[in-house]
């Protein structure tokens, strides 16, 4: 499952990476995405690696376009930030508390949060997540619990 899981997401990886549809290509995305997978499972994935269901895995499908989307509005505001000539920056760490049944959240949430623009996970301990801001306004996200409420809906239900 976790072999066909990884291949399944590697080989749309490759569509996007490329654009084409050609038999050719497809042949060969498929081949490598198959091959990768294989060998990630063997080498890389212990027992206890998660596993997503499929409800999970088209959860997670919803779950990555509204990442972009955050990663977008972040990239706009630090571009708004650094081109300001006052540059509204104040720089802190927060840390907010959160509770997840799977270690896996942890990892989603730390990653989402690195990935988007302004903010960075500087340390996950037990439940506490501490994360570097570029000012106020770009933890509010983390404050309020969006993004947490939605690894959540991917990873844990």
């Amino acid at each position: 499952m976790k072999a066909a899981q990884a291949g399944g997401v590697l080989f749309v990886f490759w569509l996007v990476l490329t654009g084409s549809f050609k038999p050719y290509d497809l042949g060969v995305g498929l081949l490598l995405s198959v091959l990768l997978a294989l060998w990630a499972v063997r080498s890389l994935w212990t027992d206890d690696a998660p596993v997503l269901t499929w409800k999970q895995a088209l959860r997670f499908a919803a779950y990555v376009p509204w990442l972009v989307k955050e990663i977008i509005k972040a990239a706009l505001g630090v571009a708004e930030v650094v081109l300001s000539p006052r540059m509204p920056i104040d720089p802190r760490v927060i840390g907010h508390r959160v509770v997840f049944k799977r270690p896996v959240c942890n990892v989603a949430l730390a990653n989402s949060i690195t990935l988007t623009p302004g903010t960075l996970t500087v340390d996950v301990d037990g439940d506490i997540t501490y994360v570097h801001c570029l000012n106020e306004g770009f933890g509010d996200g983390i404050v309020n619990g969006d993004m947490e409420r939605r690894v959540i809906w991917v990873f844990e239900e």
